[in-house]
């Protein structure tokens, strides 16, 4: 059986092509990836990939899969991409991108892990305002130093819960981005690992609590972001001066029922 696929990747223009069935749809783990944090792509190429192109001509736009499928059998390329939420060289979100290719491996299908990644290739894409903004401070949340889904405090868990509660029964839910924060003690790369896991266990705990995975964006940006600035060395007072740097914002887009 043969289906009418419709492009909607790079600038969302409808190409439409006849192509065999897409494999379901399944996107490995983001740690997977060897790039484990991603990696940034001309935003021009990436829009340049399309329906009928064989795997030379995507490799010459996109660079080689980023996780171990392998090249040359594979049938499914896996990628990582980082685009800039703001200026370039500030905060940025990883989105996962699938290429798939049929029995003469040309592409027969492009997905995008979230459906909002779209919006990043596609700039000329209003994104719609936040009708909330949420704010949790990461201790009340993790246990210290804690990241993982075991790490949630129970007052964390009851603020997730509350708050998901909100976005089930409020809103016409578009989409939700989560933003990890630390502070700045400790090295700009394990801060900056220590708030994407934050912010994934978050849509992790969202997800189960019934709001839609797909919806959910998470980025981590470290201490780049500080409320407030406490100067000298760590120390106790240091740290607890630091402590509404250490938390994660949430943004719910959408519309109130």
């Amino acid at each position: 059986m043969k289906k009418l696929y419709v492009a909607l990747f790079g600038v969302l223009i409808n190409t439409a092509v006849w192509a065999e069935d897409a494999a379901p749809v399944s996107f490995p783990d983001l740690d997977a990836t060897y790039l484990k944090t991603g990696d940034f792509v001309n935003i021009a190429d990436l829009q340049k990939v399309a329906f009928g192109q064989n795997k030379d001509q995507v490799r010459l736009l996109i660079g080689n899969p980023h996780y171990s499928e392998g090249i040359g059998n594979s049938k499914i390329w896996n990628y990582a991409f980082n685009f800039y939420t703001g200026k370039v060289g500030g905060p940025y979100v990883t989105c996962q991108y699938q290429v798939q290719y049929d029995k003469d491996t040309r592409v027969k299908g492009l997905f995008w892990r979230e459906k909002s990644c779209e919006a990043y290739v596609n700039p000329s894409q209003p994104q719609a305002k936040p009708v909330q903004n949420v704010s949790l401070g990461a201790d009340g949340l993790f246990a210290f130093g804690g990241s993982t889904f075991n790490d949630l405090q129970p007052v964390g868990k009851e603020k997730l819960n509350r708050l998901a509660q909100q976005i089930r029964d409020g809103y016409n839910l578009k989409s939700i981005v989560i933003t990890g924060h630390t502070d700045r003690i400790g090295s700009d790369a394990k801060n900056m690992v220590l708030s994407q896991n934050r912010a994934n266990t978050v849509k992790q705990y969202l997800a189960a609590q019934g709001i839609a995975s797909n919806l959910i964006v998470t980025q981590g940006v470290g201490s780049s972001q500080p409320t407030v600035t406490c100067a000298g060395p760590a120390s106790k007072a240091v740290i607890a001066c630091l402590q509404p740097n250490r938390r994660v914002d949430i943004a719910i887009e959408g519309s109130a029922k």
